[in-house]
């Protein structure tokens, strides 16, 4: 008798659970937001690059888009006629904002007073250089196409 209020208090209890292993189904656009809202977005697993560096190693394709818009930037300046009452010798750092739609924007910062006073137009040359950039294919994580914030130095000596 008692082996048999055993049996039936076992199968009462295995019919009670049995809604735990019922296996929800879930939306397959619902898993995919669950997983895009988990990810770093702030950690780029592939930089932009240019198409000047796209047959470089992974590892250099950052540096090599660091240097592709530095040296864009430099010979852009180059072309200028700078006159300075005082000498200048100073970095700054650019914020630049590449979009996951593959445009450069150059983010608003903040130049030093001597700056300001000798080159007040530096800035707008800066956006001038910038606009012409060549394109740049955007970066990425998890192959998806991200907008990435990139602060590059630019070292200014004027005698």
């Amino acid at each position: 008798m008692s082996w048999r209020v055993i049996w039936i208090g076992v199968l009462f209890l295995g019919l009670l659970s049995c809604d735990s292993f019922v296996l929800k189904k879930e939306n397959k656009e619902d898993i995919v937001k669950d997983r895009l809202n988990k990810l770093n977005w702030h950690d780029v697993e592939q930089p932009p690059f240019f198409n000047s560096c796209k047959n470089r190693a992974e590892e250099e394709l950052e540096i090599c888009f660091q240097q592709t818009i530095t040296q864009h930037i430099q010979e852009h300046l180059a072309k200028q006629s700078f006159s300075v009452n005082t000498a200048i010798e100073d970095t700054i750092w650019i914020p630049l904002l590449i979009t996951k739609d593959s445009e450069i924007l150059l983010q608003d910062f903040e130049l030093p007073d001597i700056i300001i006073s000798e080159i007040p137009n530096l800035k707008d040359l800066l956006k001038e250089g910038i606009s012409t950039l060549p394109e740049v294919a955007p970066a990425h994580t998890r192959s998806t196409p991200v907008t990435a914030l990139y602060k590059l130095p630019l070292v200014i000596r004027i005698n």
